[in-house]
């Protein structure tokens, strides 16, 4: 066994050279049909061109996912990267932090240039929660007579922890408790929020950041580039 110590100065320093986003969905709205998949081969696609980097350049991606929702939800960061025009020999790692996991994959980037493993790393989050499906348990090797099956919605077990015994809510209802964070404050935060981002939507300041994507309508094909999750 070999152990190799590197110190701060051998360290590589890190950039971010290139970033795009998608605008955010709402739960069955018009990202409806563009698995996580898709959404991530848009994202990286503009990424690549925004850094002018060539996918060829790539020595990794990283991409964070909770939920493998579509059907090739397990090879999500490969079909992402090869989608996107990254070479077949280069390694793809899919990380799951939860509500972090997006962040995590920005430190497991950093993480292989730091080390030298890598030179450019495309990293990057993808989510599509309308896409998760129902799912019937014990059926795989047949079903017993009189046995009652019911489907079991992934997307609402997945927001609530058996170990805990607590849906997402509730334990925002604990930590807002426990931090004495009241109703009215929070209310007040949350309004605040979207205060900001009528004004910086307004400003066009996202428009820089986001990549407009094919949507289908009711009156047909139409661009969507602005999130639907704010509240008037």
């Amino acid at each position: 066994m070999c152990h190799v110590l590197l110190t701060p100065q051998q360290f590589s320093e890190v950039f971010i050279v290139g970033a795009k986003r998608i605008a955010f969905g709402t739960f069955g709205g018009k990202l409806k049909n563009h698995s996580a998949t898709d959404l991530g081969v848009v994202v990286t696609t503009a990424a690549l061109q925004h850094a002018g980097a060539k996918a060829e350049f790539v020595d990794h991606i990283v991409f964070g996912n909770v939920v493998a929702s579509s059907k090739d939800g397990i090879y999500l960061t490969r079909h992402i990267g090869l989608k996107s025009g990254i070479p077949q020999n280069v390694g793809a790692l899919t990380v799951n932090r939860l509500c972090g996991s997006g962040f995590q994959s920005v430190i497991n980037a950093a993480h292989l240039i730091k080390l030298g493993e890598s030179h450019v790393v495309v990293a990057g989050g993808c989510e599509n929660m309308t896409d998760i499906p129902f799912v019937v348990r014990n059926v795989r090797f047949g079903t017993a007579l009189g046995t009652k099956y019911e489907f079991e919605d992934m997307l609402w077990e997945s927001l609530s922890d058996p170990y805990a015994k607590l849906s997402m809510g509730q334990t925002a209802e604990k930590l807002g408790a426990h931090y004495k964070v009241s109703r009215t404050d929070a209310d007040a935060f949350a309004l605040r929020s979207q205060q900001l981002w009528d004004k910086a939507q307004k400003a066009g300041y996202f428009n820089a950041e986001i990549v407009p994507i094919n949507v289908k309508g009711k009156k047909g094909e139409e661009i969507f580039r602005v999130s639907s999750v704010y509240v008037n």
